[in-house]
């Protein structure tokens, strides 16, 4: 179990002795979520690595991300927010 706490990325092995069974078990399935989590980030890189190296031409770091201008919000909608915001806290009086 200590190799397995030491793999996972875990630095100070001396704080494996001190783990309940349950601690044990949250932090290992994190460690296993984590490195998922990972996986799949690298798995998306290297497919739009390759999916951009076959195009003619090399889109725009705007076009490829879809970013477009932020628009900022009106009054009224961050008033509502704000209100949803208090009310959802318990306020009083809006």
């Amino acid at each position: 179990m200590l190799e397995a706490y030491v793999a996972a990325g875990f630095p100070d092995p001396a704080a494996f002795w001190s783990l309940t069974p349950r601690l044990y078990l949250a932090l290992m399935k994190g460690a296993g979520q984590r490195l998922e989590r990972e996986h799949k980030d690298r798995a998306w890189q290297v497919w739009h690595i390759a999916a951009l190296c076959r195009g003619d031409a090399l889109p725009s770091f705007d076009e490829f991300l879809g970013a477009g201008p932020v628009e900022p919000q009106s009054p009224e909608t961050l008033q509502a927010m704000c209100e949803l915001l208090a009310r959802s806290w318990g306020a009083e009086e809006i």
